[in-house]
């Protein structure tokens, strides 16, 4: 049976040649008719619906995508979309995702819709963490973070997307001011000079040893930053 990644990445050849041997109900609901077909190539429904919606080719394959019982490619798109951007790593596991973001699909319709879920999926993703605290969820936010920036997925629009929210504590959890320096999209003293970035974020800066004694003197000149940021940065002088 074909794996996710298989799916993901097939030729329109490979694609067709996989479902010739399923075995589709047309008098069934689709959502049974997925969870059918996809119990068939021993995958689960999300599995299955984004693997071929992420796919760059199964816009051309009508024969098979109504086979699932989606009447044109657009109803597949949204449903993937909806899968892709609700799941946390419950049944599209953390090597399913990066997957997704490694391919890349060579496809610009997909490549953008893709971008623009990004940042809807990681709020997504942040709530659940915040609700259940699950140490394999955080490992695999971090890990998801990490590959959206390594990939070169995103720019500088996502970046400060990022920055404007209320959400250091998960930038913190998954290193993501780090991975913005890294990736090159951001100076390392940019962000420390920032305010939106909370005082953990600029400690992790210093340790990890992006910020040198100059600009920690620099910045403790400032006389508006908070007390806590200015005991922080006393610690380093």
């Amino acid at each position: 049976m074909p794996t996710f990644t298989e799916l993901l990445t097939a030729s329109d050849a490979e694609l067709v040649k996989v479902f010739y041997r399923v075995k589709s109900n047309p008098d069934e609901d689709f959502i049974v008719r997925i969870n059918k077909i996809a119990a068939q190539l021993e995958l689960n429904h999300s599995q299955l619906v984004c693997a071929l919606g992420f796919n760059r080719h199964i816009r051309d394959l009508e024969d098979i995508y109504s086979t699932l019982g989606f009447r044109n490619y657009k109803l597949l798109s949204y449903r993937c979309n909806e899968l892709y951007s609700t799941d946390t790593y419950n049944q599209l596991p953390i090597d399913n995702i990066l997957d997704i973001y490694s391919e890349r699909l060579e496809d610009q319709q997909i490549l953008d819709s893709l971008r623009d879920m990004l940042g809807p999926r990681l709020e997504h993703v942040e709530t659940e963490i915040g609700k259940h605290d699950d140490p394999a969820h955080i490992i695999s936010y971090r890990m998801e973070v990490h590959s959206i920036y390594k990939s070169g997925l995103v720019g500088e629009d996502f970046a400060n997307m990022r920055l404007a929210l209320d959400n250091g504590q998960y930038r913190l959890m998954s290193d993501e001011v780090i991975v913005m320096v890294d990736a090159g999209l951001y100076p390392a003293s940019n962000l420390f000079f920032k305010d939106m970035l909370s005082v953990d974020e600029k400690r992790c800066l210093i340790e990890n040893k992006y910020i040198d004694d100059n600009m920690v003197k620099n910045r403790i000149q400032n006389t508006a930053i908070s007390a806590e940021e200015r005991d922080m940065l006393e610690d380093f002088i």
